[in-house]
C-alpha cells in the first residue's frame, strides 16, 4: 500500500469515525490483529477501537482538525487539534457542561 493510500485511510478514520461517528468504517479499515496502545489501555482490532471511540458519548460535538498528516512507508503520523464540549460522563467524571 502506498503512503498516499495509508494517509487516505487515516484521514477517513478521523473524518468518518471521529467527526461523524460512523463506527462501521472501522470494520473496513482496521485489521482484526491491530493493536492500539493508549496510555490507559491496549485495544485489539476494530471492536477495541470502537470502545475507544465511545469518548464521543461524553463529547457529542467532538471535532478533529488534521493539522499535519505525514507518511513514510507503512507509518503515518498525525498532528491534530480537537475541540468538544464535555456533556456526558467520562470514566466516572460528571459532565463539565450541560
Amino acid at each position: 500500500m502506498s503512503t498516499e493510500e495509508n494517509k487516505a485511510k487515516v484521514r477517513r478514520i478521523i473524518e468518518e469515525v471521529w467527526n461523524r461517528g460512523n463506527l462501521a468504517v472501522l470494520d473496513e479499515l482496521i485489521a482484526p490483529n491491530c493493536v492500539f496502545h493508549d496510555p490507559r489501555s491496549t485495544l485489539h482490532g476494530p471492536e477495541g477501537i470502537k470502545r475507544y471511540v465511545m469518548y464521543r458519548m461524553a463529547f457529542p460535538d467532538v471535532h478533529f482538525t488534521i493539522d499535519d498528516l505525514i507518511a513514510e512507508g507503512e507509518r503515518v503520523v498525525i498532528r491534530w487539534t480537537v475541540t468538544g464540549t464535555h456533556k456526558g460522563e467520562l470514566q466516572g467524571m460528571a459532565p463539565s457542561s450541560s
